[in-house]
């Protein structure tokens, strides 16, 4: 059994997952979505990917409750040599929010209340870099009992 948080990136991993061409969304970005950090693609990647980054987690402690918001920013990646590698970025966001809000905002229950969406921002190229991007944040409250996650 695992954690609320476990559940949460294992929810928002399965919906993204799905983003294909095949399954009506405009790119196929749901073939590789990268878990903890939003890399540089390489040769051997996907023209498009996705990334789920969790950011710091901010409890608040209530009795025997521990209320937290899990803030977990999704980046829409692209390779910077497409011919309009920002209107990749940009469909690939866009159906990220498709993907992640068609659903209950609950993420199957591991969400009190429900989670909501939070910034959205271009991620900084570095010079060289190969690959553009904007990420997307999501807020998940959650509660805890203390020492059972």
């Amino acid at each position: 059994m695992g954690s609320r948080r476990e559940h949460i990136l294992e929810e928002l991993r399965t919906r993204l997952k799905v983003i294909r061409t095949a399954a009506g969304y405009a790119t196929d970005a749901g073939e590789t979505v990268f878990m903890g950090e939003a890399p540089e693609l390489g040769p051997d990647d996907p023209p498009q990917a996705i990334a789920i980054v969790v950011e710091d987690e901010t409890p608040d402690h209530v009795a025997e409750n521990v209320h937290s918001l899990l803030p977990v920013t999704i980046a829409a990646l692209a390779k910077a040599n497409l011919e309009e590698p920002w209107m990749t970025a940009e469909a690939v966001l866009a159906d990220i929010k498709r993907a992640v809000e068609l659903a209950d905002r609950t993420l199957g229950g591991a969400v009190r209340l429900r989670m909501e969406r939070g910034i959205t921002r271009t991620m900084q190229r570095e010079a060289g870099s190969e690959t553009v991007g904007i990420a997307i944040q999501y807020r998940c409250p959650i509660v805890e009992k203390w020492g059972d996650p």
